[in-house]
């Protein structure tokens, strides 16, 4: 039997709509489509009225519509970091999977007193043990339940069968640490840059084992810097380190040369599509290789098939 499937990775940031249409046949994956338009002006998505969102959307996917069709109705949607409540929690190990989440149902409501937790989708992984003090902790990323009627509607709109919504930033994670699985290096520490924030990743053996986001505020730069250059993250880096990537937004070369300088490491940007590899046919002259590295959100998400 033919296992041949197709799936668009929707990747929304505040001033741009990106997609990539990926094909798999059997274990074969090939990107047919891909495309991008911005949005103008820019999204503020926890303050404007949710009908002012959605036409916003609906403007710049209708523009892509024209330039680039896509083929399948089966879509994936990435969304900004700065959406997500993202927090590291300990746990119990001897605590069941309803009993951990209570737990963290807890803890959110205790750190965001202002925030109903019932108004909020939830989702946890196991950080690796052997980065953090204690052997059982987790990532807990929380987003508001009125983003997933945001993507609903979208869909029901455009003819869509939505099939995943998660953050921009681990989505490119996951995609990297995927990539690198088969080579086992040790540590990698991967940043990712979105409109408002910058997201710090460090995975031990493909897996995530730290993860803190900064705020686009308050000299937010050396403070990411700062905080790789503790003395715990230099003794791990030290003895394991293998790489240091960088993707998402707005990648400019002065970004790359500044966290280089501060941390003494050389961060590469990551590119998508050196993993998917293009379809021979497919025409992508609206896409420069050094826009590349920003739709590897777009990319992960629709490279999810199972």
């Amino acid at each position: 039997m033919n296992d041949f499937q197709r799936c668009v990775g929707i990747n929304l940031t505040a001033s741009k709509l990106q997609f990539v249409e990926i094909e798999k046949e059997s274990d074969q994956f090939q990107v047919v489509n891909l495309g991008q338009t911005f949005i103008s002006p820019p999204i503020v998505y926890n303050v404007q009225d949710e009908t002012i969102i959605q036409q916003q959307l609906q403007t710049s996917f209708d523009e892509l519509k024209i330039r680039n069709p896509i083929s399948t109705n089966v879509a994936s949607f990435t969304l900004p970091p700065e959406l997500f409540i993202t927090i590291q929690l300990p746990y119990e190990v001897n605590l069941n999977q309803k009993e951990i989440r209570e737990e963290f149902n807890w803890e959110i409501s205790q750190l965001f007193p202002f925030i109903s937790v019932e108004e909020l989708a939830i989702k946890f992984y196991e950080l690796d043990g052997s980065f953090l003090p204690g052997k059982n902790n987790a990532l807990v990323v929380a987003l508001n339940k009125s983003f997933l009627v945001l993507i609903k509607n979208f869909c029901l709109k455009n003819n869509l069968t939505p099939k995943l919504v998660d953050n921009a930033s681990i989505t490119a994670n996951s995609f990297i640490n995927n990539y690198l699985e088969s080579d086992k290096k040790s540590l990698t520490i991967n940043i990712f840059n979105s409109n408002n924030s910058i997201t710090l990743f460090i995975n031990i053996y493909s897996k995530p084992a730290y993860v803190k986001v900064f705020p686009k505020q308050d000299d937010y730069i050396n403070k990411l810097i700062g905080e790789i250059s503790r003395d715990n993250f230099r003794e791990v880096v030290n003895n394991s380190f293998k790489s240091a990537i960088l993707s998402g937004e707005e990648l400019d070369g002065e970004l790359l040369a500044e966290i280089g300088r501060g941390t003494e490491l050389v961060f590469e940007k990551f590119n998508p599509f050196e993993v998917i590899k293009f379809k021979p046919e497919l025409r992508k002259d609206e896409i420069t290789s050094d826009q590349f590295s920003s739709f590897i959100s777009a990319t992960g998400i629709a490279s999810r098939f199972s």
